[in-house]
């Protein structure tokens, strides 16, 4: 798959490498239109993204994600009762899953079948949150996933 052949661009001379092909594919499938379909259908929920690497870092600096009810940013970078933030939103562990207040988890990464399961059968299980949806936050439309296979 053409997502996977990276070319690799310098961030805001920190030396982390950005694969530039992520905000092609953002672009590609139409992510701010997806966006704003989520914020309409979550409206006043509580979300709780997770993922604070590079695919969320190329979210964050090119799409609008204002209208999202983002409370946290949940990766597991991060310790638990952390005091850090990610731009400008608190994050937590992952284990701080099971106590916190939210409506539903969008996850962000390319392994997110992998990380919804850990969450929903490993980290959520048998506490308060275990009834709370746990999902992608953006997906392949139908004309990239036809363009992948046709070219």
């Amino acid at each position: 798959m053409k997502l996977y052949c990276m070319r690799y661009l310098e961030s805001y001379g920190k030396g982390i490498k950005v694969p530039s092909s992520y905000l092609d594919y953002y672009n590609q499938i139409n992510s701010q239109k997806q966006i704003n379909k989520l914020a309409g259908k979550y409206k006043n929920k509580k979300i709780i993204l997770y993922g604070a690497g590079i695919m969320s870092k190329i979210l964050f600096e090119n799409f609008d994600l204002s209208k999202l009810n983002i409370v946290k940013i949940c990766d597991a970078k991060y310790p638990k009762n952390s005091d850090e933030t990610f731009f400008s939103y608190p994050v937590i562990s992952p284990e701080e899953l099971k106590n916190e207040d939210y409506d539903i988890i969008f996850v962000n990464l390319k392994d997110y079948e992998r990380i919804i399961n850990n969450i929903k059968y490993r980290i959520i299980i048998n506490t308060k949150n275990e009834d709370k949806h746990v999902v992608r936050l953006l997906k392949p439309t139908l004309d990239f996933i036809i363009k992948q296979i046709l070219f």
